[in-house]
């Protein structure tokens, strides 16, 4: 079959426990850090899986809106790029905090050593953040945007460039979150292929928006993809 690459801005809409880090401890702000493996199990106890662990993220909720934001955090983002050599992995988005929709700026956590000076710009362009509190855990839903690069490895079916166990099965219509989790929780409960997150992906691809089911494993076989596409269209279609 013939490769065809797709890219483009992407937004990804998630629900995560996310809780008070540490890292606000140093930084004069607060830091939520996401649960490392939101999701990553069935609903009949298998093991989560352990690898995933290490790919949590840090949020910063942002205290008043302000226009263009995720321009202003791409363009930040870039300038401490190239500033610092390094890729900058910073995103703009939107989560659910003290029950209002804010924006907020997802962090990778390989960045923590950096975090202090991360804050510190983006305050300089007028970014407020919350100040450190205690807080419980909490599930909140979390959408951010970034570039990503889709390969097209079967009809409807993508994979990403540069994230191996992460899968985009094309949709042809957008649904709403709630559509989406149910049906995901029929799906773990009713067949055997259990062990991914899911999460709702749009890209922005030139002059259209195109709609996925996003799914993240490590156990992924490939040989199944064709019995969870009938899946995705029982309950999405």
């Amino acid at each position: 079959m013939k490769t065809i690459n797709i890219d483009g801005l992407t937004c990804f809409t998630d629900e995560l426990t996310v809780s008070r880090s540490p890292l606000s401890d140093n930084v004069g702000c607060l830091v939520l850090e996401s649960d490392p493996t939101p999701g990553y199990y069935s609903k009949s106890n298998f093991p989560p899986n352990k690898a995933h662990a290490s790919q949590n993220h840090l949020y910063l909720p942002v205290r008043k809106s302000i226009n263009c934001f995720q321009d202003v955090i791409y363009r930040e983002a870039s300038r401490l790029s190239a500033k610092y050599s390094s890729t900058i992995g910073i995103c703009p988005g939107q989560m659910l905090f003290q029950n209002v929709d804010r924006q907020g700026i997802r962090i990778n956590m390989n960045l923590t050593d950096q975090l202090p000076l991360i804050i510190k710009e983006f305050r300089n362009f007028g970014i407020e953040f919350f100040s450190d509190k205690k807080m419980k855990a909490y599930t909140s839903k979390i959408t951010y945007k970034k570039y990503i690069s889709f390969i097209n490895i079967a009809e409807g079916v993508f994979q990403d460039e540069h994230l191996e166990s992460r899968y985009f099965f094309e949709i042809p219509n957008p649904i709403d979150f709630d559509h989406f989790k149910k049906g995901i929780d029929k799906i773990k409960n009713n067949c055997d292929y259990h062990l991914f997150d899911a999460f709702l992906v749009l890209l922005y691809h030139k002059n259209e928006v195109r709609d996925f089911i996003g799914i993240y494993s490590k156990h992924c076989d490939e040989n199944r993809f064709d019995d969870f596409k009938g899946e995705i269209v029982k309950y999405f279609y």
